[in-house]
């Protein structure tokens, strides 16, 4: 953490928001396509390199083709519903009787490859219907296990012990590599999204800082922590006067951007491991962990003369910042916040 925001920097709230708003499938959909495109063409090299029959090349390069067909047609909003459900019912209906059948069956990497294909399938599908396409992947295996039995002319067993154990063995490292692949990638967008889900839940929407959600919380940890090290914390009260007037005269849009600006102010001028945070409408606090009152009052005054500095430009509308500061020794966390609000508007009656 830092001056009252993420260390690392991210976009915009909006920006965030309009990330998080997207379903995680969409993208997860995009990469499958990428990685079952990328499979595709690796099985076409093997089959074509381990001399397979035409139709497995055929079947191999046709799907590598669809993939790419797909993978543009995602990339518009309009033609991702089409994309999505067409890619569900190639997979299920079409690449799995077809590829099973022309394989060596189970001797083949097929019902690995039916595995990971099911579980993308899994991932992709948006409503309950969709479901079928995966559950149909799941009734007709048993099918194709026993068409072995039933009609064994239509598989090309292997005659040879080392050539089968060679394309065993290229096909279960493709095949594996692309299920570990998935993981890993999977937890990497649950892991992005679980950030931008955290940060938009303690984040203010404006400004970037702090909600007062956060630090409630925090102020609860801090207050706890304080207790049980006996070092003890400070925390300024910040509002921001005659702030209506800004925005009765200027505009909201002007208003919104004062409190971004000094929110900027706050947050560059505080210490790494200092919190800041929007408490309301035009008030802000800021947590001093470990830092009495006297140390956080010389802190505020040497942001003091850069606040003034800013309200200048607004003089005539009479606005200006003023803050209290409190320290936590001996009091509750409600005492602590009430006695900097008291400081805060007993600097309001002195005069600018």
């Amino acid at each position: 953490m830092y001056n009252g925001s993420m260390k690392k920097k991210h976009a915009s709230m909006d920006d965030r928001a309009a990330i998080f708003n997207r379903d995680i499938r969409y993208s997860l959909f995009r990469a499958y396509i990428v990685i079952s495109g990328a499979l595709s063409l690796a099985f076409t090299v093997i089959h074509l390199v381990n001399r397979r029959p035409a139709v497995n090349v055929a079947t191999a390069a046709a799907a590598f083709a669809l993939c790419v067909l797909w993978y543009v047609l995602s990339a518009n909003q309009r033609h991702y519903a089409l994309a999505r459900v067409s890619f569900l019912a190639v997979f299920s209906v079409l690449w799995l009787p077809l590829g099973y059948l022309t394989s060596p069956g189970s001797m083949s990497t097929m019902p690995y490859l039916v595995i990971l294909v099911a579980f993308i399938l899994a991932v992709v599908v948006r409503n309950p219907a969709e479901y079928a396409f995966p559950a149909i992947m799941i009734l007709e295996m048993p099918f194709l296990f026993r068409a072995e039995l039933w009609y064994p002319g239509l598989f090309a067993p292997y005659t040879d012990a080392a050539y089968r154990i060679n394309d065993l063995t290229v096909n279960f490292t493709v095949a594996i590599s692309a299920i570990v692949g998935t993981a890993v990638y999977m937890m990497a967008q649950y892991g992005k999204i679980n950030l931008q889900l955290f940060e938009l839940s303690v984040l203010d929407d404006l400004t970037g800082l702090y909600n007062r959600r956060y630090l409630v919380k925090f102020l609860e940890m801090e207050h706890n922590r304080s207790e049980r090290n006996g070092l003890g914390f400070s925390l300024a009260f910040i509002d921001l006067d005659n702030f209506k007037k800004v925005n009765d005269s200027l505009g909201h849009l002007a208003g919104d951007r004062v409190l971004k600006e000094i929110a900027e102010i706050l947050r560059r001028r505080v210490r790494n491991y200092d919190i800041v945070s929007r408490y309301g409408g035009d008030e802000f606090v800021i947590i001093f962990p470990e830092t009495d009152q006297a140390e956080a009052e010389q802190r505020m005054g040497e942001m003091d003369g850069e606040l003034r500095n800013y309200c200048e430009q607004y003089r005539d509308l009479g606005f200006s910042v003023s803050w209290g500061a409190a320290e936590s020794e001996g009091r509750t966390v409600d005492e602590v916040l009430a006695l900097a609000d008291r400081m805060l508007y007993g600097k309001k009656k002195r005069p600018k």
